[in-house]
C-alpha cells in the first residue's frame, strides 16, 4: 500500500487537510470499530495516539509513519544545495522537529566543542531538573490554597444561601447550581478574552460536544452536592468533600495516570481517616452520604473523560476557556433539574426575602465556582490527580484552625489524630513526588500521560533518534529543486 502521505513535503490527509492534530480516542469511542494507519495499514489500538487533521475525516495515521515522512523531508532538505530552496523545505517541518539551518550536517563547522563537555552539560541539565521540581512544588502550594480559599467561599455562600428551610434566602439548591454556573461560565470566558486566548489557533483546544459532555456530569454532581450544603451541620463538617480523595486516587487508577500500589492505599486510607477525625465526624454525615455517594460516582467518571480532553499546554488561558465551556451545559443541567423538581422555585425568585444579600452572595458564589475549577485543572495538570485529593484535607484542616484561632470551636484529641494522619501522608508523598520528580522517573501522575501526548514537546536531535527511524522504515529521497505543492494522497 502506498503511504497516505505519499512522496511530497506536506503532510495532509486525502481530502488535502494539514495533518496537525495528535489524539487518541476518548474513553467512550473505538469500541465498535477498528482503526488502521492510512499509510501503512496496521491497526492502531484505540489506546494509542494517532495523527489527524482538524475537519474529522475519516483517516488516521501512526506515530511511526508521521514519523519517516518529516525525516525523509529533513534528510532530503540536507542534500539540497540552494540555501533557499532548503529553508524553504525545513519551514515546511513542524518547529518542534525542525533542526535549525545552521547545524549539522547543514553547517557542520559553525559549532565548536562546548566548553566542560558531558559532565559540565549533565550537571547543568541537573541543576535545571532540580529547579524545575521545586517551582513546581511551589506552585502546587499555591494552587491548594486558591482552592482552600474558593471552596470555602463556594460552600459557606450555598449554605448561607439554602440554609434555614421555608425561610431560606434562595428557592433551591438545583436553580442555584444553575444560576452560580452560568455566572462562572461568564467569568470564566471573560477571563480567557482579556487574555487574547484563541482556541481556533489552540491544537489542543477542547471541542464543544467534548466539553459539553463533562460539563453536564459537572452540573450534575454539583447539584447533588448543593442538596448537601442545605444543612448548616454538613457545610461546618464539609461533609462534601470527606470521600473526595477517595473519589480522586480511583478516577487517577481508572485513568491510567496513577498506578496502584500499596503506598497508595496506605496514604488514601490516612487522608480518609484523617479528614473524619479532622471534621469531627459524627453520625451526621451518614445522612448525606447517599447524595454524596452518587455525586463520587459521577465524579470518578468526569475525570476519566476530563483526562481525554485536558490542555497539556498553553497556561492558564485555555484552562479559563475550557471551564468557561463547561459551565455553561452545567448551568443548564441545575435550571432543567430545578423546573422538573420544583417549577415553583422560578416564581419564587420574585419573592426573594433579601434581594440585596443574594445580589451580594451569588456573584461571589461564581466566581468562587469557576477559580476551584480552574485550580484543579491546574493541580492535575501539574501533578496528578491523587495530588489534588491529597489538597481536599487542607479544607478541613484549615477550618478546624480559624475556629481554634477564633475561640469558636475546642480542639479535642480525635482533631490532633485526625491532622497527625493527614500530615504524615502528606509527607510520605511530597517526599515521593520529590524524589520521583528529580529522579525523571516520576512513575504517576498526569505528567506520564502528558509525555505520550505532547503536541510541542522538544523532539530528539534529529540527527540521533529521527536517523534511526530513518534508516529503520525508509530511505531518504532527494527531492527536486521545484516549488512545493501539495501531494494527492491515496489510501
Amino acid at each position: 500500500m502506498e503511504p497516505a502521505h505519499g512522496n511530497g513535503v506536506e503532510l495532509v490527509c486525502k481530502q488535502g487537510h494539514p495533518v496537525t492534530k495528535y489524539k487518541k480516542l476518548r474513553a467512550w469511542q473505538g469500541h465498535t470499530k477498528d482503526r488502521a494507519c492510512s499509510g501503512c495499514a496496521q491497526p492502531i489500538d484505540r489506546k494509542d495516539f494517532r495523527w489527524r487533521c482538524n475537519h474529522h475525516c475519516d483517516w488516521d495515521l501512526c506515530e511511526v509513519c508521521y514519523d519517516r515522512h518529516w525525516t525523509r523531508v529533513i534528510h532530503s532538505a540536507a542534500k539540497v544545495q540552494d540555501p533557499a530552496l532548503r529553508l524553504e523545505l525545513l519551514e515546511a517541518v513542524p518547529g518542534e522537529r525542525r533542526p535549525s539551518p545552521d547545524d549539522p550536517p547543514f553547517s557542520p563547522s559553525k559549532h565548536p566543542p562546548r566548553q566542560g563537555g558531558a559532565a559540565a552539560g549533565s550537571a547543568g541539565a541537573a541543576s535545571e531538573a532540580s529547579s524545575s521540581v521545586k517551582s513546581t512544588f511551589f506552585l502546587l502550594i499555591v494552587l491548594a490554597c486558591a482552592w482552600v480559599a474558593s471552596a470555602m467561599c463556594y460552600s459557606s455562600g450555598a449554605t448561607k444561601l439554602l440554609s434555614g428551610g421555608d425561610k431560606a434566602l434562595f428557592p433551591d439548591p438545583w436553580l442555584l447550581s444553575g444560576v452560580a454556573h452560568i455566572g462562572g461560565a461568564i467569568v470564566c470566558k471573560a477571563i480567557a478574552y482579556l487574555t487574547k486566548y484563541d482556541a481556533e489557533q489552540d491544537k489542543e483546544a477542547v471541542d464543544t460536544m467534548s466539553a459539553s459532555v463533562v460539563g453536564l456530569m459537572y452540573g450534575l454532581e454539583n447539584g447533588l452536592y448543593a442538596k448537601v450544603l442545605c444543612d448548616v451541620a454538613a457545610e461546618s463538617r464539609h461533609d462534601v468533600y470527606v470521600l473526595r480523595p477517595l473519589v480522586l486516587a480511583a478516577s487517577g487508577v481508572l485513568a491510567g495516570t496513577n498506578k496502584p500500589s500499596a503506598r497508595l492505599v496506605v496514604s488514601v486510607v490516612c487522608v480518609l481517616l484523617g479528614s473524619w477525625l479532622t471534621s469531627t465526624g459524627g453520625a451526621g454525615f451518614l445522612t448525606s452520604f447517599p447524595w454524596i455517594a452518587l455525586a463520587g460516582g459521577i465524579t470518578i467518571f468526569r475525570w476519566v473523560f476530563t483526562l481525554n480532553v485536558l490542555p497539556r499546554h498553553g497556561g492558564l488561558p485555555s484552562l479559563w476557556c475550557f471551564a468557561g465551556q463547561m459551565m455553561w451545559p452545567s448551568g443548564l443541567v441545575g435550571f432543567e433539574i430545578a423546573f422538573m423538581s420544583n417549577h415553583g422555585s422560578y416564581r419564587q425568585l420574585l419573592h426573594l426575602p433579601n434581594p440585596p444579600e443574594v445580589l451580594k452572595i451569588v456573584p461571589a458564589i461564581a466566581l468562587a465556582c469557576g477559580l476551584q475549577l480552574l485550580v484543579e485543572f491546574r493541580v492535575v495538570q501539574a501533578s496528578s490527580l491523587w495530588t489534588l485529593g491529597l489538597c481536599i484535607p487542607l479544607l478541613q484542616v484549615s477550618t478546624l484552625g480559624l475556629s481554634v484561632a477564633t475561640f469558636e470551636g475546642d480542639l479535642t484529641l480525635s482533631n490532633l489524630l485526625g491532622v497527625a494522619l493527614y500530615g504524615v501522608a502528606l509527607v510520605v508523598e511530597a517526599a515521593a513526588f520529590l524524589k520521583e520528580r528529580a529522579s525523571g522517573t516520576d512513575a504517576n501522575g498526569y505528567l506520564k500521560l502528558a509525555e505520550e501526548s505532547q503536541v510541542s514537546s522538544p523532539p530528539e536531535p534529529w540527527h540521533s533518534a529521527q536517523e534511526a527511524r530513518s534508516r529503520q522504515y525508509a530511505q531518504p529521497q532527494q527531492i527536486k529543486s521545484e516549488p512545493l505543492r501539495k501531494p494527492h494522497h491515496r489510501n
